[in-house]
């Protein structure tokens, strides 16, 4: 009997690695680029409406974000790290676009480090079902956003944006594929072509 005792460790399933955000940085900073398919549902609590888009994207590493909408408008986007962090203040559609590009291009590049300059990140799940809970530090942003929740599994798959003002930006992501992106490539994401 004393012996089974023994045994029993040996028997008893390892418990799992933990995932971790230098995990997810890793994988994610894996990526040299992806493009797919969006749709997004913007609720305006001032106005007590929602907008909702759909359209295409690109991501480039270290380069940029094309964002296509298709509908309810048509209109093309390009954000570049630069260009992200330099749209003045006045512009706040656009700066909100700004903020989800940078967000996308510092996740998409693996840069964990610049988030967690401006956010306490949260950490759940694992590899294949992972959800990252950002909240920020400063009381610069706290005064526009309350948080931001990231989920996804291979590839960042929803992003929920709540600001301070109870606006909430919910944008999901599908049909998504890793690309390698070509100098001489002509930019367009998804279905552009089709403008």
């Amino acid at each position: 009997m004393f012996r089974h005792w023994l045994l029993l460790p040996v028997l008893l399933p390892l418990p799992a690695v933990a995932f971790d955000l230098d995990d997810l940085q890793r994988r994610l900073g894996d990526i040299p680029g992806l493009e797919g398919r969006f749709e997004q549902q913007r609720h305006l609590a001032d106005l007590d409406a929602q907008l909702d888009s759909h359209g295409s994207y690109r991501y480039e590493r270290d380069a940029r974000v094309i964002w296509q909408l298709e509908a309810p408008v048509e209109e093309r986007m390009e954000f570049t790290p630069d260009a992200a962090e330099n749209i003045a203040d006045d512009e706040a559609g656009n700066r909100r676009d700004a903020q989800v590009a940078s967000l996308f291009l510092e996740l998409l590049g693996g840069d964990w480090q610049a988030l967690d300059e401006h956010f306490d990140l949260s950490l759940e799940g694992s590899d294949e079902q992972w959800h990252v809970t950002l909240t920020p530090e400063s009381s610069a942003l706290k005064e526009r956003l309350e948080r931001i929740e990231l989920r996804g599994g291979e590839f960042l798959e929803r992003l929920e944006l709540n600001a301070a003002n109870d606006d909430e930006l919910r944008i999901e992501f599908f049909e998504q594929q890793v690309i390698v992106p070509d100098s001489g490539d002509s930019g367009e994401a998804g279905h552009a072509d089709d403008t």
